[in-house]
């Protein structure tokens, strides 16, 4: 009885162990995977809050630099003695052809004397610059550079914030004083595009004047921490300030985490599967070691029986000792340990023994096949090569050449002629028409030619449109749109080993080419494919 209880008691750990080691060896690997998507998600996040700082910053900086043909025409003016008479035809002029600047300035000394236009800036005229520590700090930095020179953000005088450049204006030798403009927020922000919070489709933006000693300044009303999250800091030495542009909404950690989720669920899922694997021979074992305690009190008539079951006894613990014993290594593959567990123990295993090894070995390979497709969809708008010009009946034609086998088999005839030549990235442009054919070839008749015909088409200026045409199996109109979403299948598993992520795979790239796809179909008559990407690769 004690022995009995002891082979029981050691028998309940072994499943639950391998079990346990199975979970583990998962959720590692799993979730080595979703960091990974996590670091290079986080990264390509900010390569774009970068790029997207560097490009706002080429564009204040090229709105800026329209700001010094005014104030050297106007210090022109003032060295020429022409002043007087020109400064208010030559102001409207500039302003004119310039939406930058909202008013021009001369401050002869430290007095502004002339403003245009007046409306509005009434209270400018007379204003002592030198009577602020910032204006009189910006003005001789100005000269100090001798150069335009920015400062701000600040309340202006006439009312509003925004920001003065001034230029230093010598005659005879000696600083007369400063031609100037003046920029309101409202013209700043409409310069580069943001809107009154400082923030543009997926960025939030702050200006900040480089400051040491007091008291940051900044130009938009943006409540936005920017210490934390994907932040991008440049620095503009036209006014000294510092660009701030952050990612309003990372997604990086969301992505891996329903990544790491779905490790988690799947770690555990099969580990379940393999304890219960686990578990049948034992379960056997017990009910013999049942049977041979019950046989023990029969008499000496059934000692032959009894000495059977002893024999089977042993043979099963030599059994419980292999499979122990070959499952103590960490699973390294997973499938093939299943398939071996199947095959050594098949008389031993009942049916539902069976379907769960049949279902832990299916879900341990559509576990890889789904890890490499979601890695796939992840990488989809990435590329690693320069964009060039595609033939794209070249294009086809070497397509043609990968699914040579199946076009000769299937009777396929692929019709194309005058497809454009296109400038973008080969890879994915392979990647659209060989899933396209491919699918066509797939989901064709049974009977008769398949026809599959490449067009052209006419979508507007800024894009190339294709149709991919054929004569399959063709698609209800309900399921237009469900067929471009991840894991989505409109055949069985039986029908079709797929996944479902080919289209959306097909999808995002398309999207990440500044286009669209959509479909057209009739039920038994075939599919058209149309799809479109922009000329102009960014």
């Amino acid at each position: 009885m004690k022995i009995i209880k002891k082979i029981n008691k050691s028998l309940d750990y072994w499943p639950n162990q391998l079990a346990l080691m199975a979970f583990f060896v998962l959720f590692i690997i799993t979730q080595t995977i979703a960091f990974r998507i996590f670091s290079v998600e986080k990264e390509n996040e900010f390569l774009q809050v970068k790029e997207e700082a560097i490009n706002t910053k080429n564009q204040l900086e090229n709105a800026i630099s329209f700001s010094h043909n005014a104030v050297k025409i106007i210090s022109f003016l003032v060295e020429n003695d022409l002043e007087e008479k020109n400064f208010e035809s030559v102001s409207k002029n500039l302003l004119e052809k310039n939406k930058f600047i909202d008013a021009i300035q001369l401050v002869k000394g430290s007095t502004i004397t002339k403003t245009y236009p007046l409306l509005g800036n009434e209270a400018t005229i007379g204003y002592n610059i030198f009577s602020d520590k910032q204006h009189e700090k910006a003005a001789l930095e100005a000269v100090k550079k001798d150069k335009l020179f920015f400062e701000g953000p600040l309340n202006l005088v006439q009312g509003g914030l925004g920001i003065i450049g001034r230029q230093p204006i010598y005659k005879n030798n000696k600083l007369w004083g400063f031609s100037a403009i003046i920029i309101k927020q409202k013209t700043f922000l409409n310069a580069i595009g943001l809107n009154d919070t400082g923030s543009k489709n997926r960025f939030d933006f702050q200006l900040v004047e480089k400051n040491d000693t007091t008291k940051d300044k900044f130009l938009f009303k943006n409540k936005t921490n920017f210490n934390k999250g994907i932040t991008y800091k440049t620095f503009i030495s036209s006014g000294e300030w510092y660009l701030y542009v952050k990612l309003k909404d990372p997604q990086h950690l969301n992505r891996a985490s329903i990544f790491g989720f779905f490790g988690l669920a799947l770690s555990i899922i099969i580990a379940f599967f393999i304890r219960q694997l686990a578990e049948q021979p034992i379960k056997l074992k017990r009910l013999v070691a049942e049977k041979t305690k019950d046989l023990e009190k029969l008499n000496h008539i059934l000692d032959n029986r009894a000495k059977e079951l002893s024999s089977t006894n042993k043979e099963l613990e030599y059994f419980a000792y292999i499979i122990s014993h070959d499952l103590q290594e960490p699973l390294r593959m997973i499938s093939s340990f299943l398939s071996l567990l199947e095959k050594k123990y098949n008389d031993s295993l009942d049916e539902k023994g069976k379907k769960y090894i049949f279902f832990a070995v299916d879900g341990a390979k559509r576990m890889k096949t789904i890890i490499l497709d979601i890695l796939e969809f992840s990488r989809a708008g990435k590329y690693n090569e320069e964009p060039v010009e595609i033939n794209v009946n070249d294009l086809v034609e070497e397509i043609i050449g990968y699914h040579k086998n199946a076009i000769n088999n299937k009777n396929v005839i692929i019709q194309y002629n005058n497809l454009p030549t296109i400038f973008c990235y080969k890879s994915p442009i392979i990647q659209i028409f060989q899933n396209l054919i491919s699918n066509a070839i797939k989901y064709s008749k049974e009977d008769g030619d398949i026809i599959i015909q490449i067009d052209p088409f006419k979508a507007d200026k800024n894009t190339w449109g294709f149709a991919v045409k054929d004569n399959g199996i063709g698609i209800e109109e309900k399921y237009f749109e469900k067929i471009f979403i991840l894991f989505q299948r409109l055949l069985t598993r039986e029908q079709d080993s797929g996944n479902g992520m080919g289209l959306a795979i097909v999808k995002k790239i398309i999207e990440n080419l500044g286009g669209k796809i959509w479909v057209e179909s009739t039920v038994n008559q075939g599919s058209t494919f149309y799809f479109t990407i922009a000329k102009k690769i960014v």
